[in-house]
Formats: C-alpha cells, structure tokens, sequence
C-alpha cells in the first residue's frame, strides 16, 4: 500500500526562474486589473482678448496755511468733477484716498508752513473716447492723470468660459486618448472633472504720460488685450489594456 506524501513535489528551479524574469518584464501599468487604468490629466485653453474696461485715477491736490481752507479748495473741485462725470452715463465714478499732510519748515520742523490735502478721483467706463474726452476736460480744472489702466469686463470673461471650457475638455481627452492607445486600451471611462475659477493677466497699467502734457488734452489711449486661460482636471480610466491574464506554463519536460 502506498502512503501520499503529505509535502507537494518541489517545483523546479527552472521554472521559478522563468516565472520571475517573466513578472520583473512588465512595467506596473501592465499588471493592472480588468478595471483598468487610471489616469490623471489637465486639459488647458488660452486666449487673448480685448480689453473691454478703462479705469483712470486722476488727483487734485491744494495747499494753504489752514487745513481746513486745503480741504475746502479740493473738495469744490472734487464736486465739480463729479458733477461733470454724472453727465455721462456711460462713466463710473467714485473718489478713493483722502489724505491730509503737514508741510513743515525745514529750518524748524516743529514749524508748520502749510497743510496739504489730497483726493483721488476713479473713473471707469467702456466708452475709451467719451472717458478720454472726460479725462481731458478735467485736466483743465485742476485734476492731474496719474495712472490709466485697461482691464476685461466680467461679461466679456463670461463670454469666452463656455468656449474655453470646451477646448480645455477637448485637450483632455486628446490627451487620454493618445495614452490608452499607448496603453492598448479600448475603452475611457471620465471619472471626474473638476472646473477650478478660470485666470486672467488682471488690468495692464499704462501711465501714457506721453499724452498728459501741460497741453491737457485727451490722451491717445492702446487698450491691448488680457489673456485668459482655463484648465480642467480630470480623472479618467483606460479599460481593456492588456494584462498578466490566465496561468503562466512553464517548459514542458
């Protein structure tokens, strides 16, 4: 009668060493499951776009031996401007950056000659030829240009979003698909898509002194562009790549 071994057969060496030169072949992409891979892009869009938006920040400064006479003198002409600016419609206006500041003997600082008083006044608007002509009048009655700068309006960024949405989903997928060709699959599955706020270069400043002369007329104004860009990250799975499947033989004896 003969007994069964309770210990299997060894397996031969051979076969052990084919087993791992055959494993340590494939890279770990390879060795993926039936749920395939996944992968992790971003797919971008860009454009430059006109500058629909113009902001001007214009001051008025006045010195006197009384500060409250300064203050008197910038606040009629503030009130003036304003009043000129509401005549337009199509102009936002807005004064920031009231400031007051002694003006001290340099002989005696504990002397004050003069007090000076400051205002800035903000304009804003998508009519570039009434603001300038704005602008220019308002040089003549004691308002100095001190900075002007082009900016894209929310509607016009709103405007382009949809489209860009669509090239940066477009790019992605471009993407996906070169690498689940590369990876022998058959099929992509989008698993997430996530929309961060879309980036813009913000308002350009162009100080444009060239046309801010003591002639005080309108400036020549270049609005340039601003340039978007919109990027999309997804997450996606490659399925039907090839995999380590079935029983791996060894040689036959």
């Amino acid at each position: 009668m003969h007994r069964r071994s309770l210990f299997p057969a060894p397996v031969p060496a051979r076969w052990i060493a084919a087993l791992v030169t055959l494993l340590l072949a494939f890279p770990a992409f390879a060795m993926a499951d039936d749920s395939g891979t996944t992968l992790i892009l971003t797919g971008k869009s860009e454009r430059q776009v006109d500058n629909d938006r113009m902001t001007v920040l214009m001051q008025t400064e006045a010195r006197a031996p009384e500060a409250a006479a300064a203050a008197a003198d910038v606040n009629r002409t503030m009130e003036a401007a304003l009043e000129r600016a509401a005549t337009l419609d199509a102009v936002e206006a807005r004064t920031i950056g009231y400031s007051t500041r002694a003006i001290h003997d340099p002989d005696d600082r504990s002397r004050i000659r003069a007090w000076q008083v400051q205002q800035n006044l903000e304009l804003t608007s998508g009519d570039f030829d009434g603001l300038g002509k704005l602008v220019g009048v308002l040089q003549q009655e004691a308002l100095t240009v001190s900075q002007i700068r082009f900016s894209l309006s929310t509607g016009a960024r709103r405007e382009h979003r949809e489209a860009m949405i669509e090239e940066a989903m477009a790019d992605l997928k471009d993407q996906a698909r070169v690498l689940a060709r590369t990876l022998g699959a058959t099929h992509l599955q989008t698993l997430k898509v996530e929309l961060p706020d879309e980036r813009h270069s913000g308002p350009q400043p162009i100080m444009a002194m060239r046309a801010m002369d003591e002639s005080a007329s309108a400036p020549a104004l270049e609005a340039g562009h601003s340039t978007l860009r919109l990027s999309l990250r997804g997450r996606l799975r490659a399925v039907g790549a090839e995999t380590l499947r079935g029983r791996i033989r060894g040689p036959n004896y």
